[in-house]
């Protein structure tokens, strides 16, 4: 996968500077200890799920953040890429979305947060995804040089930067955020390790943890129990599935959000206040309520 060989300050696309810029600003967090950010207890988490490509979802999500005027506030962003065609060209722009949500990490450090997905690490490794008969990584590495011309392959390599540098959770008390979870019979002590320290190259192979981590399917009630005693937290919220529901209830333990089509929802709770399944379900928002 492209590793990082040049500083922001040297790169010539503007674009490409953004990206590098953010990407030294979520490995650089003080509050990340290995692969897990944690959050202040007096934040105010806003969670969001799968975006996609879905321009008018992360509009909304960002106006209804305002994270410049709301300084505890704690915007979490996963899976920002791998978007529908564009009506008019028929690129995958989801891009402009990921450079806008970049920017706002740039302005607002302290308050945007990144997870690390499957469609990430897919992107990174060149493990082709393929959606509506469409392979998705091809597409945005074509919707990157579209919209960046002759820079597309300096933008290209920043991107790849910026998504290698997400962390693959945070928490806040004993709530875990995350894109998804090690499948039932995939979770190891590796898996346990990678959260609390870096990852290689390796790490993001299929087998690795980085990989189990974001490509996990199939959890039960009773995994998420043995997951919440070997990590030592109460509560999961995870993205990833897609199940035609804007959310799912996995046992007691853990809620899937999906933030991508236009019944998504996102969840904002305070992280003062411990989370359970009842009001985590009470707090969930549509985003197209949001205005």
């Amino acid at each position: 996968m492209p590793r990082r060989t040049w500083r922001a300050s040297e790169v010539a696309c503007a674009a490409a500077d953004i990206f590098l810029r953010a990407a030294e600003l979520n490995r650089n967090d003080a509050r990340r200890a290995g692969n897990i950010v944690e959050f202040e207890a007096e934040s105010e988490i806003l969670y969001t799920g799968d975006i996609h490509g879905h321009r008018n979802n992360l509009s909304r999500i960002l106006a209804y953040a305002d994270v410049s005027a709301c300084p505890q506030r704690r915007l979490v962003l996963q899976e920002i890429i791998h978007g529908p065609p564009d009506e008019r060209t028929g690129q995958d722009r989801s891009v402009d979305l990921l450079l806008r949500a970049a920017r706002l990490k740039v302005a607002q450090p302290e308050q945007v947060v990144f997870l690390l997905g499957n469609h990430d690490v897919a992107q990174l490794t060149g493990n082709e995804i393929s959606k509506n008969g469409r392979g998705v990584c091809k597409a945005f590495t074509e919707g990157v040089r579209y919209a960046f011309g002759a820079s597309g392959d300096e933008a290209l390599a920043a991107i790849h930067d910026f998504l290698r540098s997400m962390p693959l959770a945070a928490r806040v008390g004993r709530t875990l955020m995350s894109h998804s979870l090690p499948s039932p019979g995939r979770w190891t002590d590796a898996c346990l390790d990678i959260l609390r320290g870096g990852a290689t190259d390796a790490d993001f192979r299929r087998g690795g943890p980085v990989y189990e981590w974001t490509w996990g399917r199939g959890h039960t009630p009773e995994h998420i129990e043995q997951l919440a005693a070997a990590i030592g937290v109460d509560f999961f919220l995870i993205g990833h599935y897609h199940t035609g529901r804007p959310f799912e209830a996995i046992g007691r333990r853990a809620l899937t959000v999906s933030s991508d089509d236009d019944h998504g929802c996102l969840l904002p709770f305070a992280g003062a206040t411990p989370l359970n399944q009842a009001a985590a379900l009470e707090a969930l928002k549509p985003i197209v309520s949001l205005g």
